[in-house]
C-alpha cells in the first residue's frame, strides 16, 4: 500500500465533498497533500481517509476528530502530517 500525506488546513463552508461528491454538507475539513493540492473532504470522508501513526501501525482517526482537527486548524494550531491510505 501507498500512502498520500495531508496536512489539514481548516474548515471550509464548502457544501460539496471532493472525494465523493456529496452535496448539501454542512461544512467540510480542508486538507493539503504534499504536492500543494488543496481538497475539501465531508466530515465522514476525511474521517475514513485519514490515518494516524501510532507505534508503527497506522489508525483511521473518528469523525469527531477529523472536524475538530478541522477546527483547530482554522484557528492557527498547526498539527502532524496524516496519511490516506491509497489503493496501490
Amino acid at each position: 500500500m501507498t500512502y498520500k500525506r495531508y496536512t489539514v488546513r481548516g474548515i471550509s463552508d464548502c457544501t460539496v465533498c471532493d472525494n465523493c461528491g456529496k452535496s448539501n454538507l454542512k461544512m467540510t475539513v480542508t486538507l493539503e497533500s504534499e504536492c500543494g493540492e488543496i481538497v475539501r473532504f465531508g466530515s465522514d470522508c476525511a474521517a475514513k481517509s485519514l490515518r494516524q501513526d501510532y507505534m508503527g501501525k497506522r489508525y483511521p482517526i473518528s469523525r469527531e476528530a477529523a472536524i475538530s482537527a478541522g477546527k483547530a486548524a482554522k484557528r492557527g494550531e498547526s498539527f502532524a502530517r496524516w496519511s490516506m491510505q491509497m489503493a496501490a
